[in-house]
């Protein structure tokens, strides 16, 4: 058989796989079957989270207690009684403190978000592992296949590990939004290790003081048990979620901005306090843009004045201003602040922070928006994304389109995927090299604006 007829008759099967696709995408099914990620990736894993707390909460309220909450509380509580049973415990720790109910107003938050800092800092990490080109991996394992410790281990093996890997790079660079390792080297990497894990114990003395402003409130400290009413998680979240993005957004964007005419807070302050102003915060945030692709576990890779500024204060400043407004409207018992609710708020704080700088466009989470920021971040003209919402980006018009567009085409590619291996198992014609890598990240590497701080 010559080559030009071979030639055509993989062109023909390639042509019915993608005629068979075109038929795919539009049956019902299909459409169902891709509905749940969808969602997830239009909404975030957080969100989606969020949503499924409060339909227990619902539940619990007006059907049947579910008893999750309880559960928790009992099991937190067990544990307490046996750290204070400890020798150590028992010796150093006075009676006297127990009023200030530290070990659910301090210690439990501080576990909940530093856990889930770390845990879903450690899951991010994982990609990290897949960034070398295969090209390079196989000159290790050829380098390892020819010493003599490695001439024991059968080709057949390496071989496997090889195919692996070079299976998870594919799927690790269609979902890897920049194409910068985030990583130069392990001494890096030990260097964002040791900053944040210096602000996790910040963060931990922040939590302290933050529950003691807010027993000076009258916040429910001795009935951890009461649930919220449904309908107050969430609009506590929306009050929450304001004053996070509000107190996050300004400072950020100062940091960012040129002092002069054209920035917003030069037409309100003398200009040697708007310039000073803008040094200070471009000090302390600086630190935190100094890696040049985003990476999960250094989203606290900052100073630790920006840990207070622009992480804690923001997260911290809603629910204590919702507990304040209720204590002086005397409606303390049903708008103050519930523990359940703080815990729920300030885990997912830490954890959408970590997934706002994964740099890895995933089913269930998509940072493009923070991830453009950091790409342009020292670009005065093209400088964007500063808050969390993006309500405060869409008020002062910095909010890019950029990110909705990039996951809109990314989402498509991956509908085109499934209906492509659908069509390929239902037509027994394999798909071409072409075919099966549909998905691929856009590329802005000519917008890249690269900056040593």
């Amino acid at each position: 058989m010559s080559i030009s007829k071979q030639n055509r008759e993989a062109s023909d099967d390639a042509r019915i796989n993608e005629l068979l696709a075109d038929d795919i995408q539009k049956e019902l099914s299909f459409k169902i079957r891709r509905l749940p990620g969808n969602l997830v990736l239009r909404f975030q894993i957080v969100n989606v989270v969020l949503l499924a707390l409060e339909i227990t909460l619902i539940i619990s309220n007006n059907v049947q207690t579910l008893g999750f909450w309880a559960s928790f509380v009992t099991t937190s509580t067990r544990y307490r009684e046996a750290v204070k049973r400890t020798r150590l415990i028992y010796a150093i720790y006075p009676t006297s403190l127990d009023r200030y109910h530290l070990w659910r107003g301090w210690i439990v938050p501080s576990a909940l978000a530093g856990g889930g800092y770390i845990a879903m800092s450690l899951l991010c990490l994982r990609h990290e592992l897949y960034h070398w080109k295969p090209d390079l991996l196989q000159h290790y394992f050829e380098t390892v296949h020819a010493s003599r410790l490695g001439r024991l281990v059968p080709q057949s093996w390496l071989a496997y590990c090889f195919r692996i890997y070079e299976r998870k790079h594919k799927a690790y660079m269609a979902k890897h939004i920049q194409r910068r390792a985030a990583l130069r080297d392990s001494a890096q990497f030990l260097k964002i290790v040791r900053v944040v894990s210096f602000n996790l114990l910040i963060s931990i003395l922040a939590l302290l003081l933050w529950w003691l402003l807010l027993l000076r409130t009258k916040i429910e400290a001795d009935d951890p048990l009461t649930l919220p009413l449904s309908y107050v998680p969430p609009l506590q979240g929306v009050v929450w979620y304001l004053c996070n993005d509000f107190f996050y957004f300004y400072p950020h964007w100062i940091a960012h901005s040129i002092p002069d005419e054209d920035a917003f807070y030069c037409n309100l302050l003398p200009k040697p306090i708007a310039r000073r102003l803008h040094s200070l915060l471009r000090q302390a945030h600086k630190t935190h843009h100094r890696a040049k692709a985003n990476l999960g576990v250094a989203a606290w890779y900052c100073s630790p004045w920006e840990q207070l500024l622009f992480n804690l204060f923001p997260a911290f400043i809603g629910p204590l201003l919702t507990q304040v407004i209720a204590d002086m409207a005397g409606v303390e018992d049903i708008w103050g602040t519930k523990l359940v609710t703080l815990y729920v708020w300030i885990t997912a704080a830490a954890v959408s922070s970590v997934l706002a700088h994964t740099g890895y466009r995933s089913v269930w989470n998509d940072p493009g928006k923070h991830d453009l920021h950091h790409e342009r971040a020292f670009d005065p003209k093209a400088a964007c994304n500063f808050g969390t919402m993006g309500f405060f980006d869409w008020l002062h018009g910095t909010k890019s389109s950029i990110p909705a567009a990039d996951s809109s085409a990314w989402k498509a590619q991956r509908d085109r995927q499934a209906a492509l291996w659908e069509a390929s198992r239902r037509s027994g014609i394999a798909l071409t090299e072409e075919q099966m890598t549909v998905v691929k990240q856009p590329d802005h590497s000519t917008e890249w604006v690269v900056k040593d701080t």
